[in-house]
């Protein structure tokens, strides 16, 4: 419910930094999960708003990677609507810390930096370099037991291929991706997917 959630930053804003990153990575997350990007950015930017305050020192390590690699996906989406220095500030930010990430821990995070570059290829309209490295994320987090990523790189690569009339290449991995959903047990967000699905 919206208001106990609502009720429960409060509570972190006043008394517990550490779970007011954590549930604004998890809200980011979900919300771009579900293409709320509004929520999605708003949960972004209070995050760094508390980072610039000071507080990024009180998140638990394993946070601030998957949270830079969130805020990373919703910039990249933001930013093909939205031409917002900020965005692209975070987007950047995000792809350094994955390829730090990347060559000190490949099977955790090689996929995300492959993801990412794929939304930034696809942003920049450098489509065979995009198509490309949609498929190298889709198979780096297979090969790892990332499905939740696989999942998410099959959904993005879909997006990417829609939007460049290739109805036939974007069924493939909207297909891929629920498929991936249903394994992972995420039920709702297959369900959503193929709501929104054009097919």
């Amino acid at each position: 419910d919206s208001a106990e959630e609502e009720q429960l930053l409060k509570y972190a804003r006043k008394s517990n930094m550490v779970l007011l990153r954590i549930i604004y990575y998890v809200r980011a997350w979900i919300a771009y999960m579900f293409r709320d990007y509004k929520l999605a950015s708003r949960m972004v930017e209070e995050e760094q708003q508390y980072i610039t305050d000071g507080c990024c020192y009180l998140a638990p390590t394993f946070l601030k990677p998957i949270s830079l690699f969130v805020a990373g996906l919703i910039s990249f989406e933001l930013l093909h609507t939205q031409n917002d220095v900020k965005w692209m500030e975070i987007a950047e930010a995000s792809m350094k810390e994955m390829e730090t990430c990347a060559a000190h821990a490949p099977s955790n995070y090689k996929h995300k930096f492959l993801l990412l570059q794929a939304e930034c290829a696809f942003l920049s309209g450098e489509d065979n370099d995009a198509a490309k490295l949609y498929d190298s994320a889709i198979k780096a987090a297979d090969d790892n037991g990332f499905i939740q990523d696989q999942a998410v790189a099959c959904e993005r690569a879909g997006i990417f291929h829609l939007k460049r009339d290739n109805t036939s290449t974007a069924s493939h991995y909207y297909g891929q991706a629920h498929n991936a959903y249903l394994k992972l047990g995420a039920e709702k967000k297959a369900s959503h997917l193929r709501l929104q699905c054009p097919f």
